[in-house]
């Protein structure tokens, strides 16, 4: 269900405690990042979109237990947070090239603006801030939040020519060290 409050622009809704949740979680960051009031570009949209899952896929790993997430306009920034039950604190850990699991904070520490964890009674929220880059389109998202037409039809023909979304070229190229990096709330 989505709330938002009338006196910031804030939209949340809650994650089931189900790895399925994720993909229509990480598709809800989306409309509702539309829904902001943002100018912001398809490749922004593409790191919110790959950073929110990361989050919202460990609070639904370690949680057990439903999470909430909220996405909020601050000033110039578009701030994502996910509260769940579990009180352990994440951290960007390196990863051995054959491992399965273990990048995914690595990859908030490269692409976002600034992270960070609050401890919560009784778990925490982990947040990141991306400071959204304008579209140099018209219009990438329509009144309801959702992709326009033209927006979906263009990163759909990027795929099908064999071209990988901006999202996935930033994400191979993070650089050695970047967990040692973590901005406070």
């Amino acid at each position: 269900m989505e709330r938002c409050d009338p006196e910031r622009p804030t939209y949340g809704f809650t994650v089931a405690a189900a790895v399925e949740a994720v993909p229509s979680a990480r598709r809800q960051v989306t409309v509702l990042v539309g829904k902001l009031g943002f100018p912001i570009s398809d490749e922004t949209v593409e790191t919110v979109e790959l950073l929110a899952s990361e989050v919202i896929t460990n609070a639904v790993l370690y949680a057990a237990a439903p999470c909430d997430v909220a996405v909020t306009r601050t000033d110039e920034r578009l701030r994502v947070e996910v509260t769940d039950t579990d009180s352990s604190l994440p951290s960007a850990v390196g990863a051995r090239p054959d491992d399965e699991h273990g990048r995914g904070f690595l990859l908030v520490d490269a692409l976002a603006d600034a992270w960070g964890v609050r401890p919560e009674h009784p778990g925490k929220t982990t947040w990141f801030e991306i400071t959204p880059e304008p579209s140099t389109k018209s219009s990438d998202y329509d009144s309801t939040g959702a992709p326009s037409a033209d927006a979906a039809a263009v990163r759909r023909t990027d795929r099908e020519d064999g071209m990988e979304s901006p999202a996935k070229l930033r994400a191979s190229s993070v650089p050695a060290g970047a967990g040692e990096r973590q901005q406070a709330a």
